[in-house]
């Protein structure tokens, strides 16, 4: 597994570092409950079991600011536009705070990706169980 990651956002391209063990369980720990809410939600509109990606934006643009500033010390602190030594932070998003939520989902979903993993097989199971089922 490797330990960076770039993505590709508008015309920039990040650089981004995966947080440690410790930091992706305390995010995990804060998200659990909002997180497994979206995605039930969304699990019942969707054909794939496989969550969608503005499920998490969507997610964390509603989340208290406060939760939003802890995450991103968590798991945004070592972001660097490719090319570039230096780290990004939301500042450098002045008029692009979509974009910034956008980064955010996409490292979150990175960053924890074996839960999502997780989640789409359980998900697919329990479908798979209910279509099985006589009606």
């Amino acid at each position: 597994m490797s330990n960076t990651k770039t993505f590709t956002l508008g015309a920039e391209t990040y650089n981004v570092a995966r947080a440690s063990a410790v930091a992706q369980d305390e995010v995990f720990s804060l998200l659990t409950q909002p997180l497994t809410q979206r995605l039930a939600m969304a699990a019942k509109n969707q054909k794939s079991s496989e969550p969608d990606e503005a499920v998490l934006v969507f997610m964390m643009m509603a989340l208290p600011y406060q939760l939003k500033e802890k995450i991103d010390g968590l798991i945004m602190s070592r972001i660097s536009i490719a090319g570039r030594d230096d780290f990004v932070s939301i500042r450098d998003f002045d008029g692009k705070v979509m974009e910034y939520n956008k980064l955010r989902a996409k490292v979150l979903r990175w960053n924890l990706e074996g839960f999502f993993t997780y989640w789409a097989e359980e998900n697919r199971a329990a479908i798979e169980a209910m279509q099985s089922q006589p009606t």
